[in-house]
């Protein structure tokens, strides 16, 4: 009695008469090697399919099936940065599908071939990493309370009293509170950007979330300079750390650096 694992039968590979077609994760050069382990949606076999000196990553996939699922993004996200660990990859939007390996031809290499090629020339050598910074609550609003007035004769006045007193007071609590932040973070984003830009070829901010959000970016880095930004932001975050927590994540495909409108 075996009481390992039993690995997932391979479905049918897309073609007339399947009900599979080819889910793909992103576009590659055709001289790339896909380790074996490497395995995608539904834990299944992963193939290049090649046109010219291009290759398109995919597995096979039911075309009937629910939305995305965590599993697949999981799975998606998995392969395009194994990729990306060795060679240029463009990720594809998740989720994309097409029937047969025409189809792929047809509607996704063969229209775009001469802007996919310049764009996997253009990510040789560099890789994504994502910069965020959240500001430690209780330390931002000791500062919000200790510098404005207002804010801090509001707080006084709300602070103990039952939630459904004082509305008009919180509403403008509030108000002043999101005001006094947005100053702060403006100032405080720009010179974390100020900092990391020269070391990076691109950098794309994406808005910050919640009250203590700082600064949420992606950074295109050449791999020969990832060991200096990382040093670099080690001494500030030992300058800001009693305020704001830094968060380097990476490296990863570049999600957030291909233009993929015409294509996927």
């Amino acid at each position: 009695m075996s009481t390992g694992t039993q690995a997932p039968t391979p479905l049918p590979l897309p073609g007339a008469g399947t009900d599979t077609g080819w889910f793909v994760y992103g576009i590659t050069s055709r001289s790339v090697s896909v380790p074996e382990s490497i395995r995608g949606v539904d834990d299944q076999p992963v193939h290049l399919l090649t046109y010219g000196e291009l290759a398109a990553v995919a597995s096979a996939a039911l075309l009937d099936r629910p939305p995305g699922r965590r599993a697949e993004i999981l799975a998606y996200t998995t392969v395009l940065d194994t990729l990306a660990e060795e060679s240029p990859v463009a990720p594809v939007r998740f989720g994309s599908i097409f029937a047969d390996d025409q189809d792929v031809v047809d509607h996704l290499l063969a229209p775009s071939t001469d802007d996919l090629a310049t764009l996997l020339a253009d990510l040789q050598g560099r890789t994504q990493l994502r910069l965020t910074a959240t500001y430690r609550q209780e330390v931002l609003l000791a500062g919000l309370v200790a510098d404005d007035p207002d804010i801090a004769r509001l707080r006084d006045l709300t602070r103990d009293a039952p939630e459904e007193a004082y509305h008009a007071e919180r509403v403008q609590l509030g108000q002043l509170v999101a005001q006094a932040v947005e100053r702060i973070r403006e100032g405080d984003a720009q010179e974390l950007l100020d900092t990391v830009a020269p070391l990076c070829v691109g950098v794309a901010e994406q808005p910050a979330r919640g009250l203590d959000g700082l600064l949420d970016a992606a950074l295109l880095v050449d791999r020969s300079r990832v060991e200096t930004l990382e040093d670099v932001l080690e001494v500030v975050a030992e300058t800001v750390h009693e305020r704001i927590e830094l968060r380097l994540v990476g490296p990863m495909a570049p999600y957030d650096f291909v233009e993929g409108e015409a294509w996927g």
